[in-house]
């Protein structure tokens, strides 16, 4: 993938968040796809995974598969985190998918009705997770490779 107006229509796909969140970046994008195309790549592979893991399907094993592509940018930050401020903001974020994914066993045992409802909230937050993630791990990868604003 080359440009960042088709990076844009897949995160579309990604749900509202990731695609505002690709939108609103869509300048520091234009600057790592021509500064560091591999650092775009990077950033375009992890945008197509969210997106594929929210076309495959509902329910809690599609739930799982968005939460291990946001498990695989935040094991990044913890990774390549700065400072100590960075490194417990990104395991903030590992807690929380820790958390999510501990509920999904929960929904098959609620109601019909209750156990929509609980997804669609866990849905929510996962797509309140991928905007944060996301823009962390952008911001991150164009740290990371010396790449100015």
């Amino acid at each position: 993938m080359g440009k960042v107006g088709t990076l844009i229509k897949v995160a579309v796909a990604a749900g509202p968040t990731v695609w505002e969140t690709v939108r609103r970046l869509a300048p520091v994008l234009t600057k790592l796809r021509q500064e560091n195309p591999e650092v775009f790549n990077a950033v375009t592979e992890q945008v197509t995974r969210l997106a594929r893991a929210r076309r495959e399907g509902r329910g809690p094993e599609a739930l799982r598969r968005r939460i291990d592509v946001l498990r695989e940018q935040v094991a990044y930050l913890v990774a390549s985190a700065d400072d100590e401020g960075e490194r417990r903001r990104a395991e903030g974020w590992r807690r929380q998918l820790d958390k999510l994914e501990a509920s999904l066993p929960l929904l098959g045992a609620m109601s019909s009705h209750a156990g929509a409802r609980e997804a669609k909230h866990i849905d929510e937050r996962i797509d309140a997770l991928s905007e944060e993630v996301l823009s962390a791990f952008i911001d991150e990868q164009r740290e990371d490779h010396q790449i100015e604003q």
